[in-house]
């Protein structure tokens, strides 16, 4: 009996290859519910995004009547069943509108196109998908062009403020100032979009991005007086602008900020940093070294990595941070940075951490209840569920391809899949505790991008 423990055992060890492949089909089905599903924003019909434009699609087979336009800032984590369908709570919504979060919203799809459009032989309402978040990013992007710039014509925060009664759309800025990030994200979302056009539509989104991009070469000076975390995310965003668009003269100031933020690192060292922010200095370096091939960029990422590496306690197999205090708080953007740090150093330099990643992940992530659920494992039916989409017995891929077994689904525990703010961890318990079950766009949106567009672009 004893010789078939070895076999069970290796079956049921997760790897790299697993776990990636589950925090893909996390976000691109989370994605899929938030955005088609959710209602968590103002929404529009099918009519509105010309889904009758799309050859050969019946739109009385298409499962939802409600895509988002744009997507509020907060709701409350769980789901009420109403003819046999699980539901967002509609009336909890916080009705914020924040430019960060909407433009994440948009990049989610448009990233996700690409890989929909693999099924165009093989299985129809998946190839579909591809057409559809095309449309509904472009009507995305219309929206917010319309709703969401200021009288100055960049883009700010805003407030739901829309009659009940007349529906008529009415908002107020929230915020007068506005971030040099945001507008990088749109500049992003516009050009990715305009890949996806025809020809009568694509110059007018590409014009509108380079626009924005000449914003930020012409006003080059005051890009240097933002704060590190502005700077970190602006830097993040023109390295993945780069990855989209091939536009040579923004590699000479993304290495300029980039400069700035290691110098700033490396004099502010005893004040730095959260984690978040060496994970995002460590993805920009390394980005930077794949855009450049400068391998000054390479070794800057090396040694980010392992100051990363020493966070890593092997007593608790997860990665701490230094404090007096009984208990540690530990940020979904934290433990999602770290796990992606880790995938990408592995990938590129065969480094030995597979440890580091498994234990972070099932213990911090799966285990640590800041994930509120995991969508269906795809059935044996579904195409997705065999290696390449080739539907043979041979090709079959086991669950832990898609969820680990100790977390529930949505339907079985009625909370949506998606990040809580923050969870505790207790020193001398050993144990977790996940902050208050809420859904915040801004959060979860942004992890939700870095994990599909690292994994579609640099990580398979």
């Amino acid at each position: 009996m004893l010789r078939y423990i070895g076999p069970f055992l290796r079956m049921n060890k997760l790897n790299i290859d697993q776990v990636k492949s589950q925090l893909f089909h996390l976000t691109k089905e989370s994605i899929r519910d938030i955005v088609l599903y959710s209602k968590c924003g103002i929404t529009t019909n099918l009519d509105e995004i010309n889904l009758r434009t799309i050859d050969n699609i019946d739109i009385n087979t298409i499962d939802f009547n409600s895509p988002l336009l744009c997507i509020y800032k907060k709701s409350k984590a769980s789901l009420k069943n109403k003819d046999d369908k699980l539901h967002w709570i509609e009336d909890k919504f916080k009705k914020d509108i924040y430019v960060s979060s909407n433009a994440y919203m948009t990049l989610c799809l448009l990233e996700l196109i690409d890989y929909y459009k693999q099924f165009k032989d093989m299985d129809t309402n998946k190839y579909y998908l591809s057409n559809i978040y095309t449309n509904i990013a472009k009507t995305q992007l219309d929206f917010y062009a319309a709703y969401l710039r200021n009288e100055e014509g960049v883009f700010v925060d805003k407030k739901d403020c829309t009659d009940p009664i007349s529906g008529k759309i009415k908002f107020k800025d929230k915020n007068k100032s506005f971030k040099f990030s945001d507008q990088s994200l749109l500049m992003n979302a516009y050009y990715k979009c305009s890949t996806y056009l025809d020809e009568k539509n694509q110059d007018s989104y590409k014009n509108f991005s380079k626009d924005i991009l000449t914003m930020f070469l012409d006003f080059k000076e005051e890009l240097y007086t933002i704060s590190f975390d502005e700077q970190c995310k602006l830097c993040l965003n023109l390295n993945i602008f780069y990855t989209y668009s091939g536009i040579e003269e923004v590699k000479s100031l993304i290495i300029d900020i980039f400069d700035l933020l290691y110098e700033n690192y490396n004099t502010n060292i005893s004040e730095t940093k959260n984690i978040s922010d060496l994970c995002l200095l460590y993805l920009n370096s390394i980005l930077i070294y794949n855009h450049t091939n400068i391998y000054k960029f390479r070794e800057i990422a090396k040694n980010l990595y392992n100051v990363l590496k020493k966070y890593y306690d092997e007593n608790s197999s997860i990665f701490v941070k230094h404090t007096e205090e009984k208990e540690i708080i530990f940020s979904c953007k934290e433990i999602i940075l770290y796990i992606l740090t880790n995938i990408y150093e592995n990938h590129i330099n065969d480094e030995d951490n597979s440890d580091i990643i498994m234990h972070v992940y099932t213990k911090q992530l799966i285990d640590s209840g800041i994930i509120l659920s995991w969508p269906e494992v795809p059935t044996l039916d579904n195409i997705e569920r065999y290696k390449n989409f080739i539907e043979k017995p041979e090709n079959l891929l086991d669950e832990q391809y898609f969820k680990m077994p100790t977390i529930a689904t949505p339907n079985a525990n009625e909370l949506p899949s998606v990040f809580v703010k923050s969870i505790s961890y207790d020193k001398n318990k050993h144990i977790f505790k996940p902050s208050k079950s809420t859904f915040d766009s801004r959060k979860n949106l942004e992890l939700f991008f870095l994990i599909i567009y690292l994994l579609n672009n640099h990580l398979k």
